[in-house]
């Protein structure tokens, strides 16, 4: 069997072969923006919300998106089968099966004088890998995160400036945490790959400006409509440590409950109903959703 395989501008290629040039703005200056899509049964899930957010995320830093929508849909459950299943020519070692991960990076291409962009020289690249789950324990009996004074760079758009995150790595494992929080002054934010939601006398709460709206957490917020009353408003720390409950959503997580941040105990300190309903409910849309 053969590596694990990438699309890459068009064609599908071993991972290990795939290359961008150094010249490359993502690499120079960072400059590039990123999508992380979850495929149930060989289906990207929820693939126009992600569409259009890259779409939003390309427009303030002029990128042009060298496919359509179709094509990249196409490709990606390309990637996912051949990675599966192989195809005629190549086969793949992986089993991707019920659950993927995909991320599909944008970048500004070859850059001009070492810093500018020119429209129509962007990269385009898709990864697909199997589904690493967090474990149970997190969903049984909740998570821990740290928290962290940050307000990301163009919050609105998911660009590849991820330093923050990354460097921060180290002391979220040490402390045992599944996410770190971000934070401004007493204002709540979003978590580096997730959002976050309270929920406080049954009312399902999450912050609405300076994050990153994400897929899951719009998901979620449907679901929750109807159930329960829904906020999308500003968030005050001493808000989140006097929540009932918390939880966490991202693509690559689903529906995580938070039990603690930093020394503070959230509502009794275990996953709450509301949260509970709403995994419960999470869980029952992903085995709806149509398999190619």
């Amino acid at each position: 069997m053969k590596e694990q395989l990438c699309w890459l501008n068009g064609n599908v290629v071993p991972l290990k072969e795939a290359k961008i040039g150094v010249l490359d703005l993502g690499v120079l200056r960072g400059f590039g923006i990123y999508e992380g899509i979850t495929a149930f049964r060989g289906e990207p899930f929820h693939f126009d919300a992600h569409w259009e957010r890259f779409e939003r995320s390309a427009k303030p830093l002029g990128l042009t998106l060298p496919y359509s929508s179709g094509e990249v849909l196409e490709a990606m459950r390309e990637l996912i089968k051949r990675n599966t299943d192989g195809s005629p020519s190549t086969k793949s070692n992986l089993v991707l099966g019920e659950r993927a991960n995909i991320r599909m990076i944008l970048t500004g291409g070859e850059a001009e004088g070492g810093i500018e962009h020119v429209p129509g020289r962007e990269t385009l690249y898709i990864t697909a890998e199997e589904f690493a789950p967090l474990p149970e324990v997190l969903y049984e009996r909740g998570g821990h995160l740290i928290q962290h004074d940050h307000l990301r760079f163009m919050p609105e758009a998911k660009t590849i400036g991820y330093i923050t995150a990354v460097t921060l790595q180290d002391k979220r494992k040490a402390d045992g945490a599944v996410e770190i929080l971000y934070t401004s002054g007493e204002r709540v934010l979003e978590c580096a790959t997730s959002n976050i939601f309270i929920v406080k006398d049954s009312a399902v709460i999450t912050p609405d400006a300076g994050v990153l709206k994400g897929i899951t957490r719009n998901v979620t917020i449907e679901l929750a409509r109807g159930a329960y009353q829904v906020e999308e408003r500003p968030v005050m720390l001493a808000e989140l440590f006097a929540a009932d409950e918390a939880f966490i959503t991202s693509s690559f997580k689903d529906i995580v409950p938070i039990v603690s941040i930093g020394a503070h105990t959230i509502g009794s300190g275990e996953p709450g109903a509301v949260t509970r309903d709403l995994m419960a409910r999470f869980a029952a849309h992903t085995q709806s959703q149509p398999a190619v």
